[in-house]
């Protein structure tokens, strides 16, 4: 999927996408009172891959209902982020073409 395919399904999810200022990250989800916001920090991006990575794992919060609050613990984290991570994958890298990939890879021998 490209950066133009990820963004469209912001829109579409009716999902804010907001350029600001993050302290640790360069982008995070949330919603607040109905209102679904993706925000992302483009001073922490280098180019279009990292800005579609970052949005796509951020819509794997959203799909995947991966939520948590800052005082969470640990695990919950892991694990929510681990969600999100993990449709991010899906999306990214479809496991057919990742398939494909492994059966078609060159052998290096040293």
């Amino acid at each position: 999927m490209n950066l133009e395919n990820i963004e469209d399904l912001v829109y579409k999810e009716n999902i804010n996408l907001v350029n600001s200022y993050l302290e640790e990250t360069p982008a995070s989800y949330f919603c607040y009172n109905n209102t679904k916001v993706i925000v992302l920090d483009k001073s922490k991006v280098s180019n279009n891959n990292e800005v579609k990575e970052c949005l796509t794992e951020e819509l794997g919060h959203y799909y995947m209902d991966a939520t948590y609050n800052f005082n969470s613990n640990i695990n919950l984290v892991s694990k929510q982020e681990y969600r999100a991570h993990k449709w991010a994958y899906n999306v990214l890298i479809p496991y057919e073409d990742l398939k494909l990939a492994v059966k078609n890879r060159k052998q290096w021998f040293i």
